[in-house]
């Protein structure tokens, strides 16, 4: 069959079966469509996970409570038991090993703030002042926690209970203790699960 008898042929079937032609254009069209969103949906989620591992950088490590078993059981657990608490002698512990720049304890929990008549929520991390560097947070006003019943505010907080700028030396109440504002992140936004700029770090012994 010649070219042009092709060309024919198909012309007149286009014609013939108009709808249906259609239809096979149309589910053709969808297809694509289809194919072209989800790789642009998982290169976009691709990019966000490395985006949010690297905000931690390439040399961190995160212990945590218990151990992980590769082979055999965890006798405890058949005797009802649970892995202790890491104390702040295991962490001083890790920051003498070789190798070992920096180590922060790290104790997280929610409390209510309040200054003002202001009253809300906040997730609280205890913390020393390795914290900041480890997690590439940066002071937008005054300095890290120094001593007992210092807080340092997220971004959003500190605008939040003072728009005027001025939390700098004020005091809050934070459960039923209170501290004086030592310090106020700067604005960074979420980072592995925490919003920076809606936390309170305080000393770890107060924590």
């Amino acid at each position: 069959m010649k070219l042009a008898d092709t060309l024919s042929l198909s012309l007149h079937s286009l014609v013939s079966a108009r709808i249906r032609s259609l239809l096979i254009v149309l589910a053709m069209a969808l297809g694509v469509g289809a194919v072209v969103v989800l790789t642009a949906l998982g290169e976009g989620a691709r990019r966000y996970v490395v985006g949010q591992f690297a905000s931690l950088g390439t040399n961190l490590v995160i212990v945590l409570p218990g151990r992980a078993e590769t082979t055999g059981g965890f006798p405890g657990a058949a005797l009802g038991q649970t892995p202790r608490d890491l104390t702040l002698g295991d962490a001083q512990a890790v920051g003498q090993l070789p190798g070992v720049r920096r180590y922060a304890p790290l104790n997280v929990g929610t409390a209510e703030l309040s200054s003002g008549g202001r009253l809300r929520e906040v997730t609280v991390l205890g913390s020393n002042a390795e914290l900041l560097p480890i997690r590439h947070m940066t002071l937008a006003q005054g300095r890290f926690v120094g001593s007992a019943a210092q807080i340092v505010l997220g971004n959003a907080i500190a605008q939040d209970f003072f728009p005027d700028g001025r939390a700098i030396g004020q005091r809050v109440r934070l459960g039923d203790r209170r501290f004086r504002v030592a310090g106020v992140l700067t604005t960074q936004g979420e980072s592995m699960g925490f919003n920076t700029d809606e936390i309170v770090i305080i000393p770890v012994d107060d924590a």
